[in-house]
């Protein structure tokens, strides 16, 4: 079994529980939910997070295809520069945007993926190695022309030839 690249769950997770908190967003504002209020902070809070989780960052063996207008969004969180792209910082504030939305019940899914994202993160940054600890390294990734691909064989397998019997 290969290894699991904590960053990369930790990104999906995080980019999931965005789009959970809005949706729990849109249904607490639209409801007209007595604590409305948590409910439009939390489609602000999950833009937020779908924003800064959205582009991918580079796998350590093999290729990662990229998202959809990733180089634009690369561009946005690479002028942040450390705030946006170290782990510790990722870790708390997706900690601190969860807390929040949890006095909600429309968005208390969105809050508890959040902040298993904002776990998951801490723990990259155990797992990592030390050159790369608490840096995000996001879109060294080849664009979508340039993928290498394997081509398949275009032949059958090679059998042995069958004498008379």
């Amino acid at each position: 079994m290969g290894q699991i690249e904590w960053a990369m769950w930790a990104n999906e997770q995080a980019l999931a529980s965005g789009l959970i908190l809005v949706m729990g967003g849109i249904v607490a504002t639209a409801g007209q939910f007595t604590k409305w209020y948590f409910g439009a902070y939390s489609i602000g809070a999950g833009v937020f997070v779908c924003l800064l989780e959205y582009p991918r960052g580079k796998r350590r063996k093999g290729s990662t295809m990229e998202r959809c207008g990733q180089k634009y969004m690369t561009r946005v969180v690479k002028v942040f520069g450390p705030l946006t792209r170290n782990y510790y910082v990722r870790a708390f504030l997706h900690l601190a945007l969860s807390v929040p939305a949890g006095f909600l019940l429309a968005t208390i899914l969105g809050t508890a993926c959040l902040a298993i994202a904002s776990c998951i993160y801490l723990l990259t940054l155990n797992t990592c190695s030390a050159s790369a600890k608490g840096l995000f390294t996001v879109c060294e990734i080849l664009p979508r022309a340039e993928q290498k691909f394997v081509r398949l064989p275009s032949g059958g397998l090679p059998r042995r030839a069958v004498g008379p019997h």
